[in-house]
């Protein structure tokens, strides 16, 4: 996964994540946001439900 995501970016170097909003109760959080790959508004918005153990994420899921 990671060597994807690195070339992924790398070949969309205005590319962005931007976090909208997120927040965490228990060992549960959910952060929603924007993907932005060009300057003339190309963009797509999304959802991440994640659960953390020991400070980590030990699982993520992006409902649709």
């Amino acid at each position: 996964m990671r060597a994807f995501w690195r070339q992924f970016f790398q070949s969309s170097p205005g590319a962005r994540f931007e976090a909208e909003e997120a927040f965490a109760a228990g060992d549960r959080a959910v952060v929603r946001w924007v993907f932005r790959w060009d300057d003339r508004g190309g963009h797509v918005r999304g959802v991440d439900v994640l659960r953390v153990r020991d400070g980590k994420v030990a699982a993520r899921s992006s409902p649709t």
